[in-house]
């Protein structure tokens, strides 16, 4: 499904500072939290119960980019508490994160460990450490991240920087447990071996844009092609990855929508090649083509 406001390109502002070419790009998020706790005692259950309208409360009515909101972003967080220790009379919770976003920012965290009492403040200007509001903030930025790639050729490289200055502190803080593999995480996506994934998030969204809405069969064509080259640019270098799994498991369906003004199926026959798990859906593409 096409995303229209990807393409409300007049929300971008092109200007110059100091010499520089900057872009400017407004983005609000909108995020749905929900918690579960069945295997805890039912007075666990309870004291953790208000966290989701609190975490929904911190993460909707905060400013995490620079501009007024024109961008509306939607992601969803899914706390799944798993069990709960004693520690110096502090209890501590130990869950899964689920996140998501509509483009296909996945990700599952299952080492989120944190303290909480009831009617706990959840504060951006706090003074003291929080396990896990850190965790949160992390993830936003890597939804941030990701998403913005597709309105901007790397449009998301500030919240991976973000991203990036959260796991160092959550790495020497008391609760570092899951860090570091957040930390490989994020260096997996950002790493120089998947800059071209970052690139064809991009060109996939365009690619759509000219194909849907423009009819713009000759850009639609060479938008595909960008797309194919780039990701298969990943797929020679790092066969395995997961975030190249990750985005074409999200979006192999509307391929075929992409494809759909190509003169031949090169671009299908290499998709074959570098997504096999999903050939069959791939070899059904361009039966109709309009050319």
């Amino acid at each position: 499904m096409i995303r229209q406001h990807h393409y409300y390109i007049a929300a971008i502002f092109i200007f110059w500072i100091g010499g520089l070419l900057s872009t400017a790009y407004s983005q609000t998020l909108q995020a749905k939290v929900s918690l579960r706790s069945d295997r805890l005692l039912p007075e666990d259950r309870q004291i953790l119960d208000e966290i989701p309208r609190a975490l929904e409360n911190y993460i909707n009515t905060y400013q995490w980019g620079d501009d007024d909101p024109e961008i509306t972003i939607h992601c969803e967080f899914n706390l799944i508490v798993e069990t709960v220790d004693i520690r110096n009379s502090e209890k501590i919770y130990r869950a899964q994160l689920i996140v998501s976003s509509q483009s296909g920012e996945n990700f599952r965290d299952r080492g989120v460990l944190f303290p909480y009492v009831t009617g706990q403040l959840f504060d951006h200007s706090r003074a003291v450490y929080n396990s896990l509001l850190s965790i949160i903030d992390f993830y936003v930025y890597m939804v941030l991240g990701g998403e913005m790639d597709t309105y901007l050729l790397m449009g998301g490289s500030n919240y991976y920087d973000l991203a990036r200055n959260t796991a160092a502190e959550g790495a020497i803080s008391n609760y570092s447990v899951g860090w570091r593999l957040r930390q490989e995480e994020l260096e997996t996506i950002t790493d120089g071996n998947h800059q071209p994934l970052r690139e064809a998030k991009f060109y996939y969204y365009e690619g759509l844009f000219y194909a849907e809405e423009q009819k713009a069969a000759k850009k639609s064509r060479e938008h595909a092609t960008k797309m194919v080259k780039l990701l298969d640019r990943v797929h020679k270098r790092r066969p395995n990855s997961a975030a190249l799994k990750r985005f074409m498991d999200a979006h192999y369906q509307e391929f075929c929508t992409l494809f759909k003004f190509d003169k031949n199926r090169e671009n299908i026959n290499d998709m074959m090649r570098i997504d096999n798990r999903h050939r069959e859906a791939y070899a059904g593409c361009g039966r109709e083509r309009k050319l």
